[in-house]
């Protein structure tokens, strides 16, 4: 039985706070409850986490995460054309210039310069992601360091955690993470502030436990679910932010970006055939 049609039949037995999330729930059409964090729907409202939780097991499922996913399978089930229909480009191309839009409009500009200047104050800066968010880490690393700033990517969660535990005051890392939440990076980052390092998070959620353990959040507005995660728009919603940021960073700093720029392009082009 689909999740809805669960509530549906079960509503009735609904005390009065559980029916407040179940009628969330059922206007939900678009979605939007799998993109929301326990404590994000816990604010929308009004509601504690607990009664939320209770909810969910009341109709059979260990919690909010369980949830989420089984509204997830059904949401893209519902989307899979089965190869019955052409490939709308046009369509693909709408919602990707939505989540930049979107991206770009959640720019908080004091945050911004607050984390160009964590920058320009750090001797080494270090990019912490997983899965898909590790790849736009990696891209990072390459753009910055035609910047002429000493940069690392680290992907792999053992290697962060010993990188996480020689770090000290000169050294910022920046973790990209869409969730916010994922349990060995958070505990890495947590590992290099207790060490001295400041840090910024590139995140979904502004209320999850990385963002939170934050010194500086810029937020991405990448549609994401359990069934959909690392989907190119979402790598594509990170990259935007660090461009911005990373031009910022350039354009205060012109003179001496500029220079690495030209050794960079010179270094480079000595490499090309004639």
């Amino acid at each position: 039985m689909k999740t809805r049609e669960l509530i549906e039949e079960n509503y009735m037995t609904l005390t009065k706070t559980e029916k407040e999330i179940a009628n969330f729930l059922l206007r939900d059409q678009d979605y939007v409850s799998l993109n929301m964090t326990l404590q994000e729907m816990s604010k929308e409202l009004g509601l504690g986490e607990a009664s939320i939780i209770r909810f969910c097991r009341k109709m059979g499922f260990r919690g909010f995460r369980d949830l989420k996913v089984s509204m997830a399978i059904e949401n893209a089930q519902g989307e899979d054309t089965d190869g019955e229909n052409e490939l709308d480009n046009g369509e693909a191309m709408e919602h990707m210039v939505r989540v930049l839009r979107s991206t770009n409009d959640g720019i908080d500009r004091r945050r911004l310069e607050q984390a160009v200047q964590m920058m320009e104050e750090k001797g080494q800066i270090f990019f912490y992601g997983v899965g898909s968010s590790g790849l736009a880490a990696e891209i990072a690393e390459i753009r910055l360091l035609r910047e002429g700033k000493r940069c690392k990517a680290v992907r792999e969660t053992h290697l962060q955690t010993i990188q996480a535990a020689v770090m000290g005051e000169n050294d910022l890392v920046i973790g990209i993470s869409i969730s916010g939440s994922t349990v060995d990076l958070f505990q890495a980052l947590k590992l290099a502030k207790d060490n001295g390092c400041r840090l910024i998070a590139i995140t979904n959620h502004e209320n999850s436990s990385i963002a939170k353990l934050a010194d500086c959040v810029l937020l991405t507005h990448a549609p994401e679910s359990p069934v959909t995660g690392g989907t190119f728009v979402t790598i594509v919603s990170q990259l935007y932010v660090l461009d911005v940021l990373f031009s910022c960073y350039t354009s205060r700093n012109w003179k001496k970006v500029h220079g690495y720029r030209e050794k960079v392009a010179i270094s480079i082009n000595e490499k090309l055939e004639e």
